[in-house]
């Protein structure tokens, strides 16, 4: 894969550093100045720029469910109970067999 990921602001930095660092292009809320921004705003901004949504936060889930949002790629990771390294590493084997075209929404 290698359209780039945009970490939402439930994204710790220090994945999103790591993700860096293992050759992943990543975007982040603070850095695109969308901090602060609406969910619905947030996935947009993803998708009109072909990026892969990488969150925290479950509730992005529910806005794709329940109305039915387009994305180009949605990836939640569910944190509790997990360090940084194991975050970083389980989305890093993610993305290595991930194809470029998936649009899927994945459960990590």
């Amino acid at each position: 894969m290698t359209r780039p990921l945009y970490c939402d602001e439930s994204i710790w930095i220090p994945v999103a550093d790591g993700l860096r660092r293992r050759g992943w292009p990543v975007k982040t809320a603070r850095g695109q100045d969308t901090l602060g921004d609406p969910d619905r705003q947030q996935l947009q901004y993803a998708t009109e720029n072909e990026w892969v949504f990488l969150t925290f936060d479950d509730d992005f889930l529910s806005l794709v469910a329940s109305q039915g949002l387009e994305h180009t790629g949605l990836i939640y990771i569910d944190q509790r109970g997990r360090q940084i390294g194991d975050v970083v590493k389980t989305a890093d084997t993610h993305l290595d067999t991930r194809a470029d075209d998936d649009y899927a929404i994945t459960y990590l």
